[in-house]
């Protein structure tokens, strides 16, 4: 290999490539050729509007589409290289592993730890090694104290840790969360998405969030990527896409707060870059004021 020639970038951890998808009792395309990449260690939020496909794109990503939804589904989901047609939601599940907006429905067992024992005794593994993995997730999201109480019995946010320590306890590459904070307080959510960027960081899992937190996503994500329509219009970094606020506001999706004060602010105050924390504006606005 010469100098001037780059090393071969490793190849994505999931790639989807042209996916359209319709449910069973539908004629209209949830999915309109949607192709998005996720790399090792990313850290992507995922935006749009109610009814923009995103629940549904997360569906092919763990095989939950096509194997169980039936429907039509047209183009390619590859994790790790292999089709997801070829592997079962099993297979599947010990790389992607997806937290649901309602924690309720993918909580069945008697007990919380029972409930990351699952995920690993399905896998194969021995109970021993399943507990260790179970105690290992319960104590990284501080709920060992929960493991003997019913799932049933607990609150919003402690119900949505008890399924992503779950999915962790599989050891999956990519966690995603779709809309897995709706529900939850602001307190319980800046905590969930400080938790995801501690997983991102500490064990190199690859976060896909779906989540209308804007604010909080353009200061933890690595890339926001907007959909609208079955369709991704936007893909980038939060700073260089929320420049052009314009495909968002058209979409219906709103700005974090302070981008749309430095929009506001744009002919009195000169940005050397746009702010996305309140910090970074402040800085500005006090150095602008001397």
């Amino acid at each position: 290999m010469s100098e001037a020639e780059e090393p071969p970038a490793d190849p994505p951890l999931v790639a989807v490539r042209d996916a359209r998808y319709r449910y069973p009792t539908s004629q209209d395309w949830v999915l309109r050729g949607v192709s998005l990449e996720l790399r090792r260690g990313e850290f992507v939020g995922l935006v749009g509007t109610t009814g923009a496909g995103k629940s549904t794109f997360c569906l092919t990503l763990n095989g939950l589409i096509p194997h169980y939804a039936g429907g039509t589904f047209e183009g390619q989901v590859l994790v790790d290289g292999r089709d997801t047609r070829e592997l079962t939601v099993a297979d599947l599940s010990a790389r992607v592993g997806l937290v649901f907006q309602d924690a309720d429905s993918q909580l069945m067992m008697s007990t919380v730890e029972e409930e990351c024992l699952l995920g690993p005794l399905s896998q194969g593994l021995s109970r021993a090694e399943a507990r260790a993995r179970a105690r290992q997730m319960l104590d990284v999201l501080e709920i060992a104290h929960l493991a003997g109480r019913p799932p049933q019995t607990l609150s919003g946010g402690q119900k949505q840790r008890t399924a992503i320590a779950a999915v962790m306890a599989t050891e999956p590459e990519v966690l995603v969360l779709d809309e897995a904070t709706s529900e939850l307080d602001a307190l319980t959510v800046h905590r969930l998405f400080g938790l995801c960027a501690r997983l991102n960081r500490e064990r190199g899992t690859t976060i896909l969030i779906v989540s209308h937190e804007m604010e909080l996503l353009a200061t933890h994500a690595g890339r926001l990527v907007l959909m609208s329509e079955g369709r991704i219009l936007v893909d980038g970094p939060p700073r260089a896409v929320l420049v052009d606020s314009t495909p968002f506001r058209d979409a219906g999706v709103r700005l974090p707060q302070v981008v749309e004060l430095a929009e506001r602010l744009a002919g009195e105050v000169d940005w050397p870059e746009l702010p996305l924390s309140e910090e970074e504006a402040e800085h500005t606005l006090r150095a602008s004021a001397r």
